[in-house]
Formats: structure tokens, C-alpha cells, sequence
């Protein structure tokens, strides 16, 4: 008698458990989707080993409590992937020759985890400059108090902004569903030209104004038409970072420059200047010292000596709480030597990516093509809004409305500071911006303060992440903003301040006895 030969389990046992597979019919993706998606991760993460056979149509979907339907057409979109074919009278089986998997344990991932790594360039070490001061990723994105650098977005008229907008969209052509000029869309120009001339005293013709995504973006386009790798670009210390690091970027050889109770040291620039020189006259970032008239006209004459380019940011200066807002740099200047810089974001709200540069009208072209390469302009319909805001008399409404708004919250600011934590931080006023430095006492641990801000879910910034060379009394500074909190957000922000910084100092010397 013949005996016939078992069949070998190794062929006939399914080693994958099908029946795993979670399919929700609650959500928006259909079952199919969900299906297909679950067999390729299986296929790609090598759970499912090449030529395996999957079960029938038939069976997948008793076995999952769906329609046949559903099985099939998932197996159709992996067969059309390359991930399964189909074997006359065999059914489907898991397609051969396809790359080899990721390694499905963690162990194995770790230890190939530099061979999946993309290669990315040296100057991506470069980048961790700013990783610091990206916010944190909230539902909520509404800013912890104290944070600095923001306006008051919920004291801006949307009602207008909004009738604006309708109208533009009612109204108008449909001139915004176009392409614009990479400087901007001309009625803006010729906008933000008459209210540099009328409220800043500026001698500016619209072919000047420049429409970018921001500041940022601003510095992106200089450093394509100015910078050479090597080409030296001088910094105040402490500086702007997100500037000096978009140069850094493009191969400049950054060089700083200290500030004193005047502003720029002048005294100290290199005799053979630069390419440019940045600096933030009106209210120095973050220090906010105003640079005097003596140091604004040496800078101006050692400019004119090197032939060196000044970019003058301008990012807060309407923002001035004694008297007018200063004059310009630029106005002061001869012309073709300053490339004046002011925001709309920090003017209005911030999610308003515009901002302007004033430029030679030899810069022009170049700027177009740079601007033009990189994303081509910014949407037509904000700027037309933003130019009917101007036009109305509603943007100079606002500034005079928050000039008066957050010269009041910096006194009271100033009080909350000084009567929770006065033991803690000196704060002197500003003549202006959105934020003010307070200076930690003497024998007062800034680490113990920044954990015990922490823990009060209140955002301080200090001064030495934007130094170059952090002396004693730069690391004992904090920027702490005040613009966009009322009263009651900020004498809650520096009593809760006070109390985890005391709850943490007892429980510190606490441990130290113990041990």
C-alpha cells in the first residue's frame, strides 16, 4: 500500500492573521481604502513575504463581515501597484521582486535607521539657529503670556476687513484669480509709497516698493542678488537670528558688531566694510535701544567710505510711545544706500504674510526674476484688500487706535512685573515696540526662573538666543511681551510666575536637605 505525502504546512499555513486587519465604517475613508492601505503596509513591511497567497475574494470578506466587493477592489488597486499579482487557478499571491522591506522590529529599524536617512546638506546645522523659536505645535494657537513679538490680532477691525474683502470679491474683476507682478500688485505700491511719503516723512516713488511673504521672505531675495559665498554681511550683537541665519544659509561670513545705551557701536565697524550691514535703528531687536543721531550719521558716512548697503528693518517703528515715530534711516541717506524694510504682520495680525522692502530701481529687475523663480508673488486678493484698508484710512486709524493701546499695557505691564516679581526682574520702560527687557537680580538662577515659567504656562525669551556672544548681563536678560495680553492675562501670568517660582525654590532646598 503507497502512502500519499502529507502536505507541507510551511505551503498551506497562513501565517498572517487576516482576520487583524481593522476596517471602521464609521469614518470618512471608504472600507476599501482602509483595506488596501492595511495590505500594502503588511506587503511593504515584509509581514506578508513575497510570493504568500492571500485568501480569496470570497473568504477575506466573510472573514471580515464586508462586501465582496470591497475586497476586490482593493485587490484590484494593489495588483495595479505592483504589490500582488493574480495566478490563473491559484488566486492572489504576494508579488515577487519588489525592494526589500523595512525591518519590521524596532531593534532592526534602529540599527538601519542611518542608512534611510535622506542626505542632507552642511548647512541644514545651520538651521537649528531658529528651531528654537518656532512656537510649539497647539490645537490652540493662541500665545502663552508674556510671549513676545505679537500684536493684539483680536483688537484688529475685522468687520471692516471682512466688508473689504466682500466687496473685493462682489465687486471686482476677477483680476485676483491672475498673476500679479513679482513686486506686488501695483495699487498696493503705489499705496504703501503715499503712506511712507505722508507718514513717514520718505521720499519713495511706487516703481521702489517691493510686496513680499514677510520680511523673511525679504532677506531670502537680497541674499540671491547680493550674496557670494564668502561675501561678509555685518550683524548687530544681539541680533534679528531669522536674518542672520537666511544669510548664513546663502554662504555669507557673518560678523558682529556690539550695541551700547546709543545703539550700533560705529566705532568698532571693520575699516573695509562689507557686502551690507543689518540693523534695527528705531527699537533695536530685541534690546529695543533707539540709535542716536550722532551714530545714525557716522553709520551713514562709514557706509558711504566701504560702500557698504544698509538693510534697515523697520519692524515696529509706528510703534513709538514718546513723541513721533523717529525718521528713517533711509530719509537720511543718500540715495541707493539704505534698503528700507517694514511689516504688515506685525502692524495688523500675524497671519498677514506681507511686508514690503523700498529698494534702488536698479534692484527691481533683479528682485522681479528672484522673486519670480520662488513663488511668483503673493496672492492678488490680500494685497488688493490690504490696499483698500490703506486707502480708507482704516490702517492709519489702527495705528494711532494701538499706538495709544500698547503704550498703556506696557505701563501696566511694567506694575504687574514690578509687584509679583520685583524680587526677581528689573524692567525699565521703552520709548516703544511690543515687548520690554527685564534683567534677572543679582543671585537670581535664570534657569530656575525659565522652569518655573514653565510650569505657570508662561513664555519668556531670553535675550542670549539672539547673541552671537552672550556676556554676563546679556544672559541675565528676558524679552517679555506685553502687546497682545490685557491686564488681567498679565497680573494673573506674574502672580502664577511668582508662586511656581517660589513652590520650586522649596522644593529645591527641600531635596538638599535630604540628601
Amino acid at each position: 500500500m503507497t502512502l500519499k505525502k502529507a502536505p507541507s504546512k510551511a505551503r498551506t499555513q497562513q501565517r498572517f492573521p487576516f482576520e487583524s486587519l481593522q476596517l471602521d465604517a464609521t469614518t470618512q475613508s471608504p472600507l476599501y481604502r482602509q483595506l488596501e492601505e492595511q495590505l500594502r503596509q503588511a506587503i511593504w513591511q515584509g509581514v506578508l513575504k513575497a510570493d504568500e497567497p492571500l485568501p480569496s475574494s470570497r473568504n477575506l470578506a466573510g472573514l471580515l463581515n464586508i462586501a465582496r466587493n470591497t475586497v476586490i477592489r482593493a485587490y484590484e488597486q494593489l495588483a495595479v501597484e505592483g504589490f500582488i499579482r493574480a495566478k490563473p487557478g491559484a488566486g492572489h499571491r504576494v508579488a515577487e521582486g519588489l525592494p526589500d522591506r523595512v525591518p519590521r522590529t524596532p531593534s532592526a529599524r534602529r540599527a538601519t535607521a542611518t542608512d534611510l536617512r535622506p542626505q542632507l546638506s552642511r548647512r541644514i546645522n545651520t538651521l537649528r539657529q531658529v528651531g528654537g523659536l518656532i512656537g510649539p505645535q497647539r490645537h490652540n494657537p493662541a500665545p502663552l503670556p508674556f510671549r513676545a513679538h505679537i500684536p493684539d490680532y483680536q483688537e484688529f477691525p475685522t468687520n471692516i476687513w471682512r466688508q473689504l474683502y466682500n466687496r473685493r470679491l462682489k465687486h471686482s474683476s476677477r483680476f485676483w484669480q491672475l498673476a500679479v507682478h513679482p513686486c506686488g500688485y501695483w495699487p498696493l505700491r503705489q499705496a504703501v509709497a503715499d503712506y511712507l511719503v505722508t507718514a513717514r516723512g520718505m521720499s519713495v516713488v511706487p516703481e521702489q516698493v517691493v510686496i513680499t511673504a514677510g520680511v523673511q521672505q525679504g532677506f531670502e531675495l537680497l541674499t540671491k542678488i547680493f550674496i557670494d559665498p564668502g561675501d561678509g554681511v555685518i550683524f548687530e550683537d544681539p541680533a534679528y537670528t531669522p536674518a542672520a541665519t537666511v544669510f548664513a544659509m546663502a554662504g555669507a561670513k557673518a560678523s558682529y558688531v556690539g550695541i551700547d545705551d546709543e545703539g550700533l557701536a560705529v566705532d568698532a565697524l571693520p575699516a573695509g566694510g562689507a557686502k551690507l550691514l543689518y540693523t534695527t535703528p528705531a527699537s533695536h531687536f530685541p534690546l529695543g535701544v533707539s540709535q542716536s543721531q550722532a551714530r545714525r550719521k557716522a553709520l551713514l558716512a562709514w557706509s558711504a567710505k566701504t560702500s557698504t548697503t544698509i538693510l534697515e528693518d523697520d519692524y515696529n517703528g509706528e510703534y513709538r510711545y514718546r513723541g513721533r515715530p523717529l525718521t528713517t534711516l533711509y530719509s537720511m541717506a543718500s540715495a541707493g544706500q539704505v534698503i528700507y524694510m517694514g511689516s504688515f504682520s506685525k502692524l495688523l495680525f500675524p497671519a498677514l504674510r506681507l511686508a514690503y522692502m523700498v529698494v534702488p530701481e536698479s534692484l527691481i529687475a533683479p528682485i522681479a526674476s528672484a522673486r519670480w523663480l520662488l513663488d511668483r508673488h503673493s496672492p492678488p486678493l490680500e494685497q488688493a484688500v490690504l490696499t483698500d484698508f490703506i486707502n480708507g484710512g482704516h490702517f492709519l486709524r489702527h495705528l494711532r487706535r494701538m499706538r495709544a493701546l500698547y503704550a498703556q499695557r506696557q505701563a501696566l505691564c511694567m506694575n504687574s512685573l514690578e509687584h509679583y516679581l520685583g524680587d526677581l526682574i528689573e524692567v525699565e520702560p521703552l520709548d516703544g515696540g511690543l515687548h520690554l527687557i527685564g534683567e534677572l537680580r543679582t543671585g537670581i538662577d535664570r534657569d530656575a526662573v525659565f522652569s518655573a515659567a514653565e510650569d505657570a504656562n508662561v513664555e519668556l525669551s531670553p535675550v542670549a538666543q539672539f547673541a552671537h556672544q552672550a556676556d554676563a548681563k546679556t544672559q541675565r536678560q528676558l524679552i517679555i511681551g506685553y502687546a497682545a495680553y490685557r491686564e488681567a492675562a498679565m497680573a494673573g501670568a506674574a502672580q502664577n510666575l511668582a508662586k511656581s517660582f517660589a513652590r520650586l525654590s522649596r522644593e529645591k532646598k527641600t531635596q538638599k536637605r535630604t540628601q
